[in-house]
């Protein structure tokens, strides 16, 4: 009895280790073709720190990462930083994808996969080209849909193409190439929390200016000059809002200043100054249904320094802000008071 249970387990086993190999080999049929479990891009995979431009095309829509240094840039957006997290994450998401088993070879079923040609407009599928230093071609791929933990496990599944090969295949790894052009963008450009804030004076196109200032930090914010009879503040906290105006402020998008045409009339100032002696300005205007803006600094004393950085940082560009940042730097006197009840 002891060896026939001995046997069975010996059996079992074998099954379990025989399906192990059949899963990691990708299932029905995958053995029949040498690609699978080889890396789809081995060039990429041997050599990810030797990448050094990344075309990514979308229903016809380029966004083209460039190295500069050890910085990477986006070239649409005049060579402004780009988020150094996410291009490192698709670089080692495309170093890791492996061929698991071939799918269809019909160009009718490619939007199925969303392995359709991805300079046509409309495309859900985008095609990536990683070059060398010197522009040589280290991989290229069309990637589909991607399935979180399609192959059990914790890997994730994606369908992928090579250009100009009819056959399509499903492989494991995890890529995130989603968002716009603007989304590679390196986001945070300034946080000015309203605890380090002295004075602030919001000027906007249209509506009264709206001034206030402190003593010391910790003080509650008051307007510079009495509100107009029959007004007051809403509450206490009433300045707080627009005060931290400039606090975690990223941008939406950004253009070269030198190439665009700020609009002449029609914009808004901010101007904001800390205990420290930085003084920041933001000048506001409305282009193309987008907000966008020019950012200044200058300093004394301790924010001598940190106001040439910034400088350094904003002077070459116009950034674009979110509805509700712009909203913040806009706010008019009035939009702070109100009528007091019983009035």
């Amino acid at each position: 009895m002891q060896n026939r249970g001995l046997i069975g387990l010996f059996v079992v086993t074998l099954a379990a280790v025989a399906l192990a190999v059949f899963v990691a080999r990708g299932g029905p049929g995958a053995h029949t073709d040498p690609l699978v479990g080889t890396h789809v891009l081995p060039q990429v995979t041997t050599g990810v720190d030797g990448a050094a431009r990344v075309a990514l095309v979308t229903g016809g829509v380029k966004t083209t990462l460039v190295r500069q240094g050890n910085d990477w840039t986006v070239e649409e957006r005049g060579f402004y930083r780009a988020n150094a997290d996410k291009v490192g994450k698709m670089l080692l998401g495309l170093a890791d994808l492996t061929y698991v088993e071939p799918k269809t070879k019909k160009p009718d079923l490619y939007s199925r996969l969303e392995l359709e040609d991805a300079d046509k407009p409309g495309a859900k599928s985008t095609l990536v080209t990683v070059s060398d230093p010197k522009g040589s071609l280290l991989g290229e791929i069309i990637t589909g849909k991607h399935r979180v933990d399609q192959l059990g496990g914790g890997n994730d599944g994606i369908y992928v193409r090579k250009p100009g090969d009819a056959q399509s295949w499903l492989a494991r790894g995890a890529l995130d190439l989603s968002g716009t052009t603007a989304d590679w963008l390196d986001k945070p450009l300034l946080d000015l929390p309203a605890a380090q804030v002295k004075s602030v004076a919001l000027t906007p196109a249209g509506g009264t200016e709206l001034s206030f200032r402190r003593q010391k930090p910790g003080d509650k914010f008051a307007l510079s000059a009495p509100p107009p009879a029959g007004k007051k503040l809403k509450s206490d906290s009433a300045l707080d809002e627009p005060a931290g105006a400039l606090a975690g402020l990223d941008l939406a998008d950004v253009r070269p200043a030198k190439d665009f045409d700020f609009p002449p009339q029609g914009a808004s100032a901010a101007r904001f100054e800390t205990f420290d002696g930085l003084v920041v300005t933001v000048t506001l205007a409305d282009k193309e249904g987008a907000h966008w803006a020019k950012i200044a600094a200058t300093g004394t004393g301790e924010a001598q320094s940190r106001a040439a950085e910034l400088t350094a940082k904003f002077q070459p560009w116009v950034f674009g802000l979110a509805d509700y940042k712009a909203k913040a730097l806009e706010t008019k006197l009035d939009d702070v008071l109100e009528t007091p009840k019983g009035s």
